[in-house]
């Protein structure tokens, strides 16, 4: 059990609950590299640091191979665990221009703390073998270096030392140590007499900006612009979503126009390759099984995906159609749950982490003084210099951007003003950062080009800091709900002083002869469920939370939800909002309990749990939006949750939701309710068009 506790917590597991021996989960294949391990403490790092015979040492067949089961509790995200021979890294030969990310060069692997070259001889199939290589060096193709000689023109001839030789790859495996090979004396200078080095020119796939953006992104929701949907054609049929990262999260496919996920029965490391080279990554770290992003909440197009993995799209390997064209809403219900029989759900959905280029991103910025090491005050570096980074304006995407940068998943906090994280600097380097989250770096964000002075007024500068965590929540609306429940009401004043003093009736209310008269309201149920990994709580504390004396309740969250009507130049013409007056668990899935109850004197625990959705009926104050003054005419309904990202969510894409509407005065039509994320940009433009409308 020692040694097994070791293994789950290098994995990232919390502990283990048992050990399984003579391959009690199937026989494995290629090499045994390690026998008669012997772990004395169980506090090693992992199991290169016990006593074992030595690689490749051994007496075994597969028919004794180990197995262990660790402690439900996770420590850190799934990730790759790196085998004996899978660091690998290109080194370029004199005369050559450094760039990042470096992409041809020798090809040299890892051996305790010391590089070695790979041995290749004219014989082997070299594309392959590059193909591998770069594969696992981040990018989605690459071949041998065809002119060695111009190549090597400038680097001195001498004796290298190696590790591998006698590769044979099958173009199939996402890394080299997956090939078979055979190990090299790295102290016989002699090893590759007969052969060569292994060099390689990789191609680039994924284009990774490095540069500040221009202009500070907006996230002011009363902004006409702020009301458009921001759809891009797509460059490939297949894309990620919900990861910490580019390079990893829920696989999905695009069919008929509309995106939907993959089913993970089949879904192997072949199939998640093919998925990564597709979108201009490398080959595959990982392919994470049961939904390990979350639940998607549109079609699953396929399942029993078979790849041999040589294929240059998802569309080109075997597969069963698990949902056709049109008939999603029949086939899989909003909440998961299947309606024509169990072969796959939303909590069966396949995953992948990808690699990517050694950007060298993590080496630009750090966490200093916190009390683990996702933690901390912000250190960056700007041109060669560290420096602290000022708090004003600091939000949560910007401390997610962090996050991402150092890997370590997503923001829980951004800390303002921090004080108690203590720091060997005193400069502020950077002022006035501006993310709109989809940077893989706080360089990248906007911020002044020349140092402004932060916290106006205050003896000391108010710095930034970031709480991360590897899981987080992601709320998404229930459509056919809203749709359904859309509806005119004409409501007299004298029941709407409440409303009127939260601010959910239009500016004309204030003109209105009280208590006589009426306002008409579009009202409509919404449904938020969390389809994250980790709760998603209030962003404010318990403490700030505003009590409304005239409501008898709370607010945690001064606008959880903003609702907007859009005439079809995307103008504003009418708006509402939702306070979270009582942010809990009004139902769960099946098998999911709720642990957010807000019904008690005090404000009780507000919430949404994983699996769970906070409801709000039609019938609710506030749950409307004033259109006392609209014209009659065609426009579209926006429903925004979380619209200031003042909570952090693993996917910020999914939280608006855009409907046709139509209003001739005494009747309202709605239609067409729709992410506008969930479909291809050109099958959704035409909805923001009068051409939808009768």
């Amino acid at each position: 059990m020692t040694n097994a506790r070791v293994v789950c917590r290098s994995l990232g597991w919390d502990g283990a609950i048992l050990y399984r021996h003579s391959s009690f989960y199937g026989d494995g294949q290629g090499h045994i590299w390690m026998d008669d391990v012997q772990c004395l403490s169980g506090k090693e790092s992992n199991l290169v640091a016990c006593k074992f015979s030595g690689w490749g040492v051994t007496d075994c067949s597969h028919h004794e191979d180990v197995g262990v089961q660790c402690g439900p509790v996770r420590l850190w995200p799934l990730a790759s665990e790196e085998g004996v021979f899978d660091q690998v890294r290109l080194r370029m030969p004199k005369g050559h221009k450094k760039k990042i990310p470096t992409s041809h060069g020798y090809v040299e692997v890892r051996e305790g703390k010391k590089w070695r070259k790979v041995c290749v001889n004219p014989d082997d199939d070299l594309k392959k073998i590059a193909f591998v290589t770069c594969g696992q060096l981040g990018f989605p193709d690459g071949n041998v270096v065809d002119d060695p000689e111009a190549y090597l023109a400038e680097e001195a001839h001498r004796k290298y030392a190696y590790i591998l030789g006698d590769i044979s790859c099958n173009g199939s495996e996402s890394v080299i140590g997956n090939c078979n090979f055979t190990v090299l004396d790295s102290h016989d200078r002699r090893a590759c007499d007969d052969g060569a080095p292994l060099m390689v020119r990789c191609v680039h796939g994924f284009k990774y900006n490095i540069r500040m953006r221009k202009e500070p992104p907006s996230d002011n929701t009363t902004l006409p612009d702020a009301t458009k949907p921001n759809i891009k054609k797509s460059k490939t049929l297949t894309r990620l979503r919900a990861g910490s990262r580019s390079n990893e999260g829920r696989v999905e496919v695009l069919r008929y126009g509309r995106w939907g996920s993959i089913c993970d029965k089949g879904w192997d490391m072949n199939a998640a390759s093919v998925a990564c080279r597709e979108m201009g990554f490398g080959s595959a770290k990982t392919a994470p099984l049961h939904s390990a992003y979350g639940d998607g909440h549109g079609p699953i197009w396929i399942t029993d995906l078979d790849c041999v993995g040589n294929e240059t799209r998802v569309g080109d390997c075997t597969s069963v159609a698990l949902t056709y064209a049109f008939d999603y809403y029949m086939t899989m219900r909003e909440d998961g749950t299947n309606t024509d029989g169990p072969h796959c759900t939303h909590g069966e959905e396949a995953g992948v982490v990808c690699h990517t280029p050694d950007m060298r991103l993590n080496e630009k910025v750090k966490l200093v003084g916190g009390r683990m090491n996702d933690e901390g005050l912000v250190e960056v570096r700007i041109k060669k210099k560290w420096g602290l980074v000022c708090s004003d304006n600091w939000s949560v995407v910007e401390a997610g951007v962090v996050c991402k940068q150092l890997g370590f998943g997503f923001a829980v906090y951004a800390l303002k003003d921090v004080i108690y994280f203590p720091t060997e600097l005193d400069e502020v380097l950077m002022t006035g950062v501006k993310c709109d989250g989809s940077e893989n770096s706080l360089q990248e964000c906007y911020h002044d080009p020349e140092v402004q002075e932060c916290g106006a007024g205050r003896a000391k500068p108010p710095l930034a800091g970031v709480m991360c965590a590897y899981q987080s929540p992601d709320l998404v609306q229930d459509i056919p709900l809203l749709q359904q429940s859309i509806h005119l009401d004409d409501r007299a004043l004298s029941y709407l002083y409440c409303a009127h003093e939260e601010g959910c009736l239009s500016e004309s209310a204030n003109d209105a002869d009280w208590p006589y008269g009426s306002r008409r309201l579009l009202r409509f149920s919404t449904r938020v469920w969390n389809r994250g990994k980790a709760d998603f709580k209030p962003a404010k504390t318990k403490n700030q939370w505003q009590w409304h004396q005239c409501h008898q309740h709370y607010h945690s969250m001064a606008e959880f939800t903003h609702y907007d009507i859009l005439d079809l130049n995307f103008t504003r013409v009418a708006q509402g909002h939702k306070a979270s007056f009582c942010l809990e668990d009004s139902e769960c899935a099946s098998g999911v309990d709720a642990r957010y109850d807000c019904d008690s004197p005090t404000g009780g625990e507000q919430g949404i749990a994983v699996g769970c959705a906070d409801n709000y009926q039609y019938s609710i104050d506030c749950q409307w939006i004033d259109i006392t003054d609209v014209k009659a005419g065609n426009y579209l309904l926006r429903i925004h949750v979380n619209p200031g990202r003042l909570v952090a969510e693993s996917d910020y894409t999914n939280n608006q939701v855009y409907c046709n509407l139509q209003y001739d005065l005494s009747r309202v039509w709605a239609w067409n309710c729709h992410l506008p994320e969930d479909y291809d940009a050109e099958r959704i433009a035409r909805y923001y068009t009068a051409d939808v409308y009768p």
